[in-house]
């Protein structure tokens, strides 16, 4: 093999890294703060290791306890949890004298998962202030990844150079997934940052040529790997694939065996204890009964990854943002696009041709443990579906692979560049994470997890048009535009405290139309104000606050409809009194809008020939039908242009001798779509009840003014109808 050479010395200043390292802490620590408490997922399972660490001085004992609920997580290894509880030794934990200790009281959120996305935390009263461990636990996952970018730039730097390096540690950092859980209580991300130190250090012991006596520390790498969560054993592949690298390199058989021995002196002694541990507190030798079946693993057959393929999309954009509990991840579009662009080119950067042996040599070290990440994560899942028959994909558990994507990309960017514009090219990609990221924390973090904002007492008037609940609370909105049934609406309200609330009060929301005499719902939500961000118990008189709902309604079943918004401020389900003006009003109408559907609805029984009223609406479908001793004329009307009148729908019915014998004015669609909600294009089904229709009679259709009584006249096919009506013979 070719002796590898270092890349030639770089003018870029060092300052860069100490910039970027700062900008992924800062990032992470906001992210840290701004997550609602166990809004992340198992954090929750998490924090209590943790916390009974901290309260016991030790491990928890899961082999005394029944509930799976509470300690599926406990089997996890405990480097992370054990770093966590040191960070965390500042803030004083009342200490427990049975192992493990009860389980900690939560102040609950009942509108959990209640509302629409944003609505994810299940703990309310939860802050830096009252439960510091939580965010001394989140800090400490922060200060590994710090490491974990170091380590690969590091590794970068010496191999490829400052400006490569820069890039690849941008790629880590900045990465969703990465962000987000640096700033949770978990083991996902720590196992990442130590998956990228044995990657990092793998890299440094090829690049350099060490003697076997360093292969100590890639064993005790390995060792924390494995020890921060259980399918570290991944990282073995890099082991291998530098024994392997050696015994290539110098052809000798003795120094190979050396390199292997010292690796084992560092991994064993530290794994080996850990799995003796296991096998006396749980009897579960590797520890991953909980969530790494080894056995049905191993059985899977080359085709059952083939189950994956429906859910490979989900997968993808799980790995790149994933700021739920569990759910897919739901970034906007151009996210997800602008980082498979960065990895593509980078990627392709590869097939360019290349005359440095090392390149192939490291690019090969870092396809193996990308290969063994990749393979853990996609059997579990391709077991799941199997099994299961669905799949959460829950990318976090593939994020170990992102260093050495990261490393991959970077280098393969490196190609396309040749001689200073090379630097230039690099260091302009590396800010295109770090921006992409920022981005995603200013707009889409606060409208995952919304708050109420503090305004203005001044600014809002309680008593002007607002409902006030319990002489309590004042509630108010602006106007609303007209919603559209399948897309996400929100309505801003303001909120005005008249007394000091000591209670959590619950926003009850809900959209209804008018349908058959009754009413229907098309969307509701309900959950403490902020989306539960913001519970107002604490609220002072006085205060005043903005907050918003977001309704998705369903489609109104006759065309644009009229509806209301009625919210109820509920304690404990029950409804408080509310009053508008002095006066009790049930329900609280908040506000009146409409609901318009995302398309036409479909026409039914369209006529030969449509009737055109006034050049306002015209009559495309008609039906009649007996129903009882009833007769039903459905109207299907399309609005030609919007009018500032509300136009009158008529059905007369004439018995066989022409006389009239019964008849039904009113509004369209019983006055639940005026023609003032109406829009050129719009489709509204118009159904007249007619009490008393006979066989073989005739109705009568027209159109008049409710307020001049004026009729619109009526056109058929360029010719005007008599008495501008539409006569329809009632089939028998």
């Amino acid at each position: 093999m070719t002796s590898m050479q270092r890349p030639s010395k770089d003018s870029i200043s060092p300052w860069w890294i100490i910039l970027l390292l700062l900008s992924y802490f800062a990032m992470a620590v906001w992210m840290s703060v701004r997550l609602p408490a166990l809004a992340t997922p198992n954090e929750l399972l998490n924090f209590e290791y943790i916390q009974v660490m901290r309260q016991i001085g030790g491990l928890p004992n899961r082999g005394l306890v029944d509930s799976e609920v509470r300690y599926t997580e406990w089997h996890q290894p405990p480097l992370y949890f054990t770093f966590a509880a040191l960070a965390g030794l500042p803030v004083p934990v009342p200490p427990s004298d049975t192992n493990p200790p009860a389980p900690i009281e939560w102040p609950s959120n009942p509108a959990y998962l209640a509302t629409h996305r944003g609505n994810l935390n299940p703990v309310v009263h939860v802050t830096p202030e009252n439960t510091p461990l939580l965010y001394t636990s989140r800090i400490a996952a922060t200060l590994l990844g710090v490491l974990g970018v170091s380590g690969l730039y590091r590794a970068g730097r010496c191999a490829y150079g400052t400006a490569v390096a820069l890039l690849m540690a941008s790629l880590l950092a900045f990465q969703p997934n990465y962000i987000h859980l640096s700033g949770s209580v978990n083991n996902d991300m720590p196992l990442t940052a130590v998956a990228a130190l044995v990657l990092s250090y793998t890299i440094l012991l090829l690049y350099n040529d060490k003697q076997p006596r360093a292969f100590l520390g890639l064993g005790l790498l390995a060792a924390a790997a494995i020890l921060t969560k259980a399918n570290g054993v991944f990282v073995l592949a890099y082991l291998g694939a530098a024994w392997l690298a050696v015994l290539l390199r110098h052809h000798n058989w003795a120094r190979a065996g050396k390199s292997i021995l010292f690796t084992l002196a560092g991994l064993v002694p530290l794994w080996g204890s850990w799995l003796l541990l296991n096998t006396i507190r749980m009897r579960d030798t590797l520890g991953v009964e909980g969530s790494l079946p080894v056995g049905r693993v191993l059985a899977l057959q080359p085709r059952d990854f083939a189950l994956l393929a429906p859910w490979l999309d989900n997968i993808w954009r799980s790995f790149w943002l994933d700021w739920s509990a569990g759910d897919t991840g739901y970034g906007p579009d151009w996210f997800y696009l602008l980082w498979s662009a960065l990895l593509l080119v980078g990627l392709l950067g590869w097939l360019r041709p290349s005359s440095e042996h090392r390149q192939r040599l490291l690019a090969l070290v870092v396809l193996l443990g990308a290969a063994a990440i990749s393979y853990l994560y996609f059997a579990v899942k391709a077991l799941t579906v199997k099994e299961a028959g669905y799949l959460v994909p829950e990318g976090r558990w593939w994020l170990p692979i992102m260093p050495g994507l990261a490393w991959l990309a970077a280098v393969g960017y490196s190609h396309w560049w040749q001689g200073a514009q090379q630097n230039r090219a690099l260091l302009l990609a590396a800010l295109v994470p770090a921006g992409s990221t920022l981005l995603l924390l200013v707009l889409h973090l606060p409208a995952l997890y919304p708050q109420a904002q503090p305004v203005s007492s001044t600014a809002v008037d309680a008593q002007q048009n607002a409902t006030i609940y319990d002489s309590a609370l004042a509630l108010s909105t602006g106007e609303v535009k007209p919603l559209t049934a399948g897309a996400d609406t929100r309505i801003d309200l303001t909120y005005q405290v008249l007394q000091d609330i000591d209670r959590d009060y619950t926003i009850a929301a809900q959209l209804l139309v008018p349908y058959k005499g009754g009413w229907q719902k098309l969307d509701e939500q309900n959950s403490y104000p902020g989306y539960g961000r913001s519970p107002t118990a604490g609220w002072r008189a006085g205060e005043a606050y903005r907050d918003s709902i977001t309704l998705h309604p369903l489609a109104a079943p006759e065309g644009p409809t009229l509806a209301q918004v009625v919210i109820q401020v509920q304690e404990n389900g029950r409804n408080l009194p509310a009053g508008q003006g002095g006066t009790v009003v049930d329900p609280p109408v908040l506000l009146t809008t409409s609901v318009r559907p995302a398309s036409p609805m479909a026409i039914g029984a369209p006529l030969d020939q449509p009737v055109e009223y006034g050049g306002i609406l015209a009559l495309r479908g008609a039906t009649t039908v007996e129903e009882g001793d009833d007769l039903l004329v459905s109207l299907w009307w399309e609005s030609l242009k919007e009018t500032p009148a509300n136009y009158t729908i008529f059905a007369h019915v004439l018995d066989k001798e022409g006389a009239l014998q019964a008849q039904d004015d009113s509004l369209p669609a019983s006055g639940s779509s005026p023609t003032t909600i109406w829009r050129a294009g719009d489709i509204v089904r118009d159904v007249h009840r007619v009490p008393g229709g006979a066989t073989g009679a005739s109705v009568l259709v027209g159109v008049y003014d409710g307020q001049t009584g004026e009729r619109l006249q009526a056109q058929q096919a360029g010719r005007l109808l008599p008495d501008q009506v539409l006569r329809l013979e009632v089939e028998p």
